[in-house]
């Protein structure tokens, strides 16, 4: 998955609503830097890499945080966050890796979790204007859902 998914997600959001969207493959590495929500704008985050989507969500005005912080940290209150399934999975997730990479990944903690994230997955943000309708930004997050069938998904 690549600025490719990106593009397409974005071209099929855009026709059905005529709501204008921007798409930006961040790849893993030094390329993989979350932005902070911009006001005004709300959007969806994903999580991945090569063929695996790991995790999608979205962030409105109210939860920004959810957007560039809760996501990369492993922490006790905040509930459903990549790390925490990661974690709770580790023998599923580990399978979307080679074998060099597992013992990197049984080592993943509080302390670490966060560079390896950066690391080894891509993200894609998707933001568009915030207009306090929840309803466009719930499609937006289940087309980038439908087109990347992310492993962790919800609070299971």
């Amino acid at each position: 998955m690549s600025q490719e998914t990106a593009n397409s997600i974005k071209t099929e959001f855009e026709r059905l609503t005529g709501v204008e969207v921007s798409a930006t493959f961040m790849p893993e590495g030094e390329g993989h830097i979350p932005t902070t929500l911009p006001p005004g704008k709300s959007g969806v985050y994903v999580f991945l890499a090569g063929a695996y989507c790991f995790k999608v969500g979205k962030a409105g005005a109210k939860s920004k945080a959810r957007w560039n912080s809760h996501h990369y940290n492993l922490d006790d209150t905040t509930p459903s966050t990549l790390p925490k399934s990661i974690l709770k999975n580790i023998e599923k997730f580990k399978k979307c890796y080679p074998a060099t990479k597992h013992q990197e990944i049984e080592a993943l903690a509080k302390n670490n979790i966060q560079t390896w994230i950066r690391n080894n997955m891509s993200r894609i943000e998707f933001l568009i204007p915030d207009n306090g309708d929840p309803t466009v930004l719930n499609l937006l997050e289940a087309l980038a859902q439908f087109y990347t069938k992310p492993l962790f998904e919800g609070r299971a």
